[in-house]
């Protein structure tokens, strides 16, 4: 291994991996997912606008199954391959937020719960992600 890498960044699938944080269930490549804690530990799952919210973290950056370690991408500017809701496409240019769908994004805000815009849509399938807004609707 060269000098100055270290395996966690090295396997990282160019993410971050948190230490010790492993998945609850599978995980789709692709999906936004929150760090949560479960009976103490550390766990990462998709959620929604309506499911952890709060915590949400990021994109997975590969799939992975049940008790792996997710490779999340958390950088705001990064260039996303979300997995979309109903499985369409995006409008580019229009604003893209956290769908009711567990781990899927829309660009149709959510009417109840958390609205959590998450960037804006530069194709039919890739996103600008850019978490500046959360908004609370009762």
């Amino acid at each position: 291994m060269p000098i100055g890498r270290r395996r966690l960044i090295t396997e990282s699938y160019g993410a971050l991996i948190i230490p010790g944080a492993t998945s609850n269930g599978a995980v789709r490549a692709g999906a936004a997912v929150a760090l949560v804690s479960i009976t103490g530990n550390q766990k990462l799952v998709e959620c929604s606008s309506s499911s952890n919210v709060e915590e949400f973290l990021g994109f997975a950056k590969i799939a992975v199954a049940d008790g792996e370690p997710v490779p999340v991408v958390t950088i705001r500017g990064s260039m996303i391959e979300p997995i979309i809701e109903g499985g369409g496409a995006l409008t580019p240019n229009d604003p893209i937020f956290l769908s009711t769908t567990l781990g899927e994004i829309t660009q149709v805000p959510p009417t109840t719960g958390m609205v959590l815009r998450l960037g804006e849509s530069v194709s039919p399938a890739q996103i600008f992600f850019n978490t500046d807004q959360r908004i609370l609707i009762p």
